[in-house]
């Protein structure tokens, strides 16, 4: 260190301490200690020492403040640098280490070549060095230890691949040589029950037939010979395995005893064909006697018996739970427990499907009712099954542990294909061999306790939603049945809904025709009993469709709805003529309207028509709303994964599958779903619209039949043949004062006191309502739905007009038009008269421009008369004026007629 600064020099520390970054670093690797360091460095800056007699002087703190501020200044550019230094080295390490790996393969395969090539060069040296010629050497020499060593090694590689290959000769001749006695040992094991030994014998014969391999003739003769003896050992061990299988839980050792066997002859699959038809004998045995007969009582339908069948189909398999693992490897409980109700499935006699079928036949029509019970029937089996596979798969998660060896996690069960009964890490040999090679480990797998077949590895996990950890061909085969009809549910649909409304109208047929407001109450009942076979109709869609036959429902409940509006529109006019038709016969043409209408039949029953249509128009804007969002609802299903299909939901995945497959899956019922149309029933609503049009209309009739009726006598008057007056000179005498028909005089009054009825009867729930459906009235004029009720004043302007309307079209489209001839006087009357009637029409606000037209042709002369034709004629050229001018030309013809006027 150098030497310490005097007191009247510069406070810091010299420059050859703390100037330079670089000395500084030094210094610092160089100290022992920080606090070393730091002595080290400010030793100049502190007073020497004195003898301990004298009294030591206080350093002086400013100039010790001032290095340290210094030092730690550049101690921290000292540490930035440093910190930068290592980011750089980090770097060219980070470039450099995998080229270096690289370089080092690179050197290794060198390094190796090179080691080749060096032993094989040693070689070559060593073959020359043994051959070389002795009369070269001029004497013999001593070889060498390394040569002597070399060809000792290379004799005994020689002599231990030659001992080897004699070995392995001899036991292939020794195999060889059992075939001889091979079929007298198998029988003679067979005989006495030796059924493992018969199939380790067997398996050892196959691995035999690779000596055969070259010769054809030999493989054939002895391959056949091995089916042979495979058959039978199959056959003596099948019925051993029956007689084990009755005996219960007893025998479930010796049945893990036959799977061996089978599994050593390859022949798993058989094996679970004599397990599957024994433990589903009692299965089968109910399904094959039953007697079922539609027609007879309820407990021998096939949807009765069909609960019970799955009952014990389901106690079957849920005995299983425990038998199954116990007899088959772990790994492989689930896919077998599947493959046991499969297999049971496929074997009922008669199919599922002959029966369905049978069933369906039966009912015809009303087949659906029938197919939905056992639909929904199948698909609760169809979920118990899903819980007892989730059930033995998590029992059976953990595998086998044998030999301290602890499985942290085990291989799930993955999806196989539908004929696979194994997973897919039991790997199977080639079907060409007719008996497959016996595993190398089965000796060491074959005997490990029961009690531990069942143990879990401590860490094992399971997922019951993970997807595709079994095969679900089971799933297939359960719903599969049913696919057809589903996919026929649109008509099935239509044709039970027409028998169950055919039942509904035959009960109000039987009930015979009622009067008044008895006739509101079975039209509403029946309404009642409609719809609620469509929220049935929604029900049915759900349950055996699951939402995918929404496109059929809606047609169908539209179709049936408009057929029952149909009939009830029939109906309604059946019964207002016959009310008509006693109340013409009663009271003639008599309408009493000073003593009002209470005794009016036909009238209070259109009354109490109209109140039914608006509740059945109501009500059926409630099922639409209803079945809305019910479809709305059906989305959740149409767009479902596997993954995100939950144990929560109607039915397993595999009937949401096969559905999604179906030909009722298409881009139209989504668009349903997504966007139900208004209104969901159009078909329905317009025959509702027609059914409330034409009891309108009915209604009207009624209240305009005496006016009507006097109307009739009109073309028949005689004051249209009536001859000019003349004077005793012979000329035509005018008349003055000329007074209306008595009939246009009543008929007037009649329209008038329409005021009266309408006052008393415009506060009627019925005539209030669907103003905008009523004849005459222009479209848009009055909301034809539910909206808020028109005012007294409205309904009373709007009826008043629509009746006059309707009386003045048929006054001037069949009463005028019935005057056959019409003289001078009588065309004064009938102008009188049409004058009068426009008048008292125009008193109620209603105008009708084919009176007016009657009007004004009426009062022209011969000349007139052929100037408004010409005129008439010449406005049909223009498109605008086409369709009045064609109305004109046919009233003024008809004028031209009754005066006996001709065009030229």
């Amino acid at each position: 260190m150098s030497s310490p600064t005097p007191h009247g020099e510069s406070s810091q520390p010299n420059a050859t301490s703390t100037s330079s970054l670089e000395s500084l670093a030094t210094r610092l690797d160089a100290s022992v200690s920080p606090t070393s360091f730091l002595n080290d460095l400010f030793a100049p800056l502190l007073p020497p020492p004195l003898p301990s007699s004298q009294r030591p002087t206080p350093p002086a703190l400013p100039p010790v403040d001032q290095s340290l501020q210094d030092l730690l200044t550049r101690l921290t550019m000292l540490s930035q640098d440093t910190a930068g230094e290592i980011e750089t080295v980090m770097g060219d390490v980070g470039r450099t280490v995998p080229r270096l790996g690289y370089d080092l393969q690179f050197m290794r395969e060198s390094a190796s070549g090179l080691a080749v090539g060096l032993g094989m060069v040693q070689e070559r040296v060593a073959r020359q060095a043994d051959w070389e010629p002795v009369e070269k050497k001029g004497k013999k020499e001593d070889e060498s230890e390394a040569v002597k060593t070399y060809r000792a090694l290379e004799k005994l590689t020689h002599l231990d691949k030659l001992k080897g290959r004699l070995e392995s000769a001899r036991d292939t001749l020794r195999e060889a040589e059992s075939w001889s006695t091979l079929e007298s040992e198998i029988t003679t094991l067979i005989g006495e029950k030796e059924y493992a030994k018969a199939g380790q014998r067997l398996a050892e014969a196959n691995r035999s037939m690779v000596v055969f391999k070259n010769v054809p003739a030999e493989w054939e003769e002895r391959k056949r010979l091995l089916v042979s003896l495979g058959d039978e050992l199959e056959r003596a061990a099948g019925e051993a395995l029956r007689e084990a299988l009755r005996k219960g839980d007893e025998g479930l050792e010796q049945v893990r005893g036959f799977w061996e066997v089978f599994e050593d002859m390859d022949r798993d699959d058989e094996f679970r064909k004599w397990y599957f038809n024994e433990k589903g004998r009692g299965v089968l045995d109910l399904w094959k006697g039953a007697v079922l007969e539609e027609g007879a009582v309820e407990a021998s339908r096939f949807t009765t018996f069909l609960p019970q069948f799955y009952s014990l189909l389901l106690q079957t398999l849920t005995s299983e739970l425990s038998s199954i693992p116990l007899v088959f490897p772990p790994d492989q409980a689930p896919s077998t427990l599947t493959a046991f109700f499969q297999s049971t499935l496929d074997a009922l006699h008669p199919p599922f499907s002959n029966r369905l079928s049978s069933v369906a036949d039966h009912h015809g029509d009303a087949a659906l009712g029938e197919l939905v019970k056992s639909w929904e029937a199948t698909v609760e089996l169809g979920k118990g099954v899903q819980g007892l596979v989730d059930k033995i798969f998590f029992n059976t998660q953990g595998g086998l542990l044998s030999g301290g060896l602890e499985v942290d996690s085990p291989s799930p069960l993955a999806t196989t294909s539908p004929n696979a009964l194994v997973s897919p890490n039991n790997h199977r040999r080639s079907p060409s061999h007719a008996v497959g090679m016996a595993r190398t480990n089965s000796h060491t797998k074959r005997h490990h306790s029961i009690s531990r077949r069942f143990s879990r590895a401590p860490t094992a996990s399971f997922d019951t939603s993970s997807p595709g950890t079994v095969d679900d061909a089971w799933e297939t085969t359960l719903y599969e049945p049913f696919l057809d009809w589903q996919s026929s549910y649109p008509s099935l649909e239509a044709r039970y809904l027409s028998v169950e409304l055919e039942k509904v109208a035959s009960v109000w047929a039987r009930e015979g025709r009622r009067d008044g407001k008895s006739v509101v109450g079975e039209m509403v009942k029946r309404g009642e009993g409609i719809w609620e076979k469509a929220r049935e109709a929604g029900e049915r869609c759900s349950a055996f469709t699951l939402g995918y036959g929404a496109r059929g429902l809606v047609e169908a409940v539209n179709m049936s709805l408009k057929k029952v509006y149909d009939d009830q529109r029939r109906y309604l006019l059946d019964l207002a003529k016959s009310q008509a038709a006693a109340h013409s016969k009663d009271k003639g043409d008599e309408l009493d309207f000073e003593g009002g209408l209470e005794d009016w039949a036909s009238f209070q029953t259109g009354l109490h028509v109209l109140e039914a249509c608006k509740r059945l128009a109501e009500k059926l804007a409630h099922v639409e709303e209803e079945l809305g969002r019910t479809i709305s609802e059906y989305g959740s299903n149409l767009g479902a994964k596997r993954e995100s299909w939950g144990v929560e939901k109607k039915a397993t995945w595999g009937a949401v599958s096969l559905l999604q497959q179906s030909t009722l899956n298409t881009a139209e019922l989504h668009t349903l779903v997504s966007s139900p149309t208004s209104p969901l029933f159009p078909q329905s609503r317009a025959s509702l619209t027609t059914t409330i049009q034409s009891c309108q209309e009915n209604l009207q009739s009624t209240i305009l039949l005496p006016l009507l009726s006097q109307l009739s006598t009109y073309p028949t008057l005689s004051v249209w043949q009536k001859e000019p007056a003349k004077s005793k000179s012979g000329f035509d005498l005018p008349e003055f004062s000329l007074s209306p028909t008595g009939v246009i005089s009543r008929v007037s009054e009649g329209l008038l006191d329409l005021l009266r009825v309408f006052e008393v009867y415009g506060k009627e729930e019925g005539v209030g309502w669907s103003l905008g459906t009523l004849p005459f009235t222009p479209p848009g004029s009055h909301p034809s739905g539910l909206g808020e009720a028109p005012t007294l004043e409205n309904i009373q302007t709007t009826w008043l007009s629509s009746l006059s309307l309707s009386l003045l079209s048929h006054f001037t489209s069949t009463i005028l038009p019935g005057i056959s001839t019409l003289s001078a006087p009588g065309q004064a009357q009938l102008k009188e008269d049409l004058g009068y009637l426009e008048n008292a029409v125009r008193a109620l606000d209603v105008e009708w421009e084919e009176l007016g037209i009657w009007e004004k042709g009426v009062g022209l002369d011969e000349a007139g008369w052929r100037g408004a034709m010409k005129e008439v004629r010449d406005g049909k050229e223009k498109e605008k004026e086409r369709r009045e001018a064609g109305k004109a030309e046919e009233i003024l013809r008809r004028i031209g007629r009754m005066r006996g006027w001709r065009l030229v």
